[in-house]
C-alpha cells in the first residue's frame, strides 16, 4: 500500500520545515511528500525548494484557498492512501507505521481510518482530542454508523487520518472552494458512502499556540460564511443519504439562521435565505425567525429580545440550538 503525504501551505515559511521533517522522520517512510504552495508571498515555496529539492514534490499555484490546495494535492498524488498534514502541525514518528498496520486489516468498505491528536498550546502538551471530546477506544474499532463520529463532534481529523484516494475523488471532496471547514464537509461526504475505523494511538501534534492565532480558523473562520455553508451542505447531504431528518433538519435550520444573521450584520439582505430554514421541515422557531427577518435589523433586535426573554423564563437554550463543537482544522490561508 502506497501512502502520499500531502501538505497544503500558505505563508508558513517559519513552520513548514517542522511539518516536512516530521514526515521524513517516520519509522516507516511514506512513498511521497507533496507540498502545494497556495500562492505564498513570504518565501515558503522557495524554502521548500531550496532545502528539500527533489525529495519533496513542490507544486506552486495562485492562491485559491484551502479546498483548492487540497484538491490539487489529491489529484497530483500517486498513492492509494492519502495522509494530510497542515503545514504548522507535525506527525509523531510512528504515525505512518501504526495507521498502515491498521489499514491492512480493514475491509474495502472502510475508506477512512483515523487516530488521536495531542493538542499543544503555549503551556505545552495538553489533552488529546479523544480525551477532550469523549471518544474512548482501547483497540482498533470499526464504526457501524459513520455519521455518529461526525456529530456532535467530528473525530476523524485530516492530520491524523489515512483516507483512500479514490474515495475522496468519488465523493467530490474539496470541490466547493471553501476557505474554512472544508474538512468538516469532506467527513460527511465520505461518511455517506463508506465506513470509518479508528485506533487509540496518538499520532499527531496539533498546535494551538498564540503565534498561530492571527491565521487560525478560530480567529478567521469560525462563524464566517463558510462555517455555515459547509454545515448546510453537510446536513443536507446527511438527510438525503440517510433518509433521516433527525437531528440534521433541526441543525440545518440552525445554521441557516446563523448565516442570515451574519449576512445582515454585513449589511446584506437575508429575507429569501431565511425561508431556506423550511427546506427539510417546519418549526415554530423557524417561523418566528423568518417573520423577524422580514423586518431586517429591527426584526433581529426583536429576535434577540425574544431570545433573552426565553432564557430568563426557561433557562438555557436546548442543547441542539447551541452551535455544536464540530472542531475544524485551522485554515491554512
Amino acid at each position: 500500500m502506497k501512502v502520499s503525504a500531502l501538505i497544503p501551505t500558505y505563508n508558513r515559511r517559519e513552520y513548514v520545515r517542522r511539518a516536512i521533517e516530521s514526515v521524513r522522520a517516520q519509522s516507516v517512510p511514506v512513498d511521497e511528500i507533496v507540498v502545494v504552495d497556495d500562492g505564498s508571498i513570504d518565501g515558503t515555496a522557495d524554502l521548500v525548494q531550496e532545502r528539500y529539492g527533489d525529495s519533496v514534490r513542490l507544486i506552486r499555484q495562485a492562491n485559491i484557498g484551502v479546498s483548492g490546495a487540497r484538491l490539487r494535492a489529491i489529484k497530483e498524488a500517486r498513492g492509494e492512501w492519502i495522509a494530510f498534514l497542515d503545514s504548522d502541525d507535525e506527525w509523531l514518528p510512528e504515525r505512518n507505521q501504526q495507521l498502515l498496520a491498521a489499514a491492512e486489516q480493514l475491509p474495502p468498505e472502510v475508506a477512512w481510518i483515523f487516530a488521536d491528536m495531542r493538542i499543544l498550546t503555549d503551556r505545552g502538551e495538553g489533552k488529546t482530542f479523544f480525551e477532550e471530546y469523549g471518544l474512548r477506544l482501547s483497540r482498533q474499532e470499526l464504526f457501524p454508523d459513520s455519521l455518529s463520529i461526525q456529530f456532535p463532534f467530528q473525530f476523524p481529523m485530516l492530520q491524523s487520518s489515512l483516507i483512500r484516494r479514490n474515495a475522496l475523488l468519488e465523493a467530490g471532496c474539496f470541490k466547493e472552494g471553501l476557505r474554512s471547514d472544508d474538512d468538516l464537509l469532506a467527513g460527511f461526504q465520505i461518511a455517506c458512502r463508506y465506513k470509518f475505523a479508528a485506533i487509540p494511538s496518538v499520532v499527531t501534534r496539533f498546535y494551538r499556540t498564540s503565534d498561530l492565532f492571527e491565521t487560525s480558523v478560530q480567529h478567521n473562520g469560525v462563524n464566517g460564511r463558510d462555517y455555515y455553508r459547509s454545515r448546510m451542505m453537510a446536513f443536507s447531504l446527511a438527510i438525503r443519504k440517510s433518509g433521516k431528518k433527525h437531528p440534521w433538519a433541526e441543525q440545518y435550520a440552525h445554521v441557516v439562521r446563523g448565516l442570515c444573521k451574519l449576512q445582515m450584520a454585513q449589511g446584506r439582505g437575508a429575507r429569501r435565505l431565511a425561508f431556506e430554514q423550511f427546506r427539510y421541515g417546519y418549526s415554530l422557531k423557524s417561523a418566528v425567525f423568518a417573520w423577524a427577518a422580514l423586518f431586517g435589523h429591527s426584526g433581529m433586535r426583536m429576535w434577540r429580545a425574544l431570545g433573552r426573554f426565553s432564557q430568563d423564563q426557561l433557562g438555557p437554550v436546548h442543547q441542539n440550538e447551541a452551535p455544536f463543537p464540530l472542531e475544524s482544522e485551522r485554515n491554512h490561508d
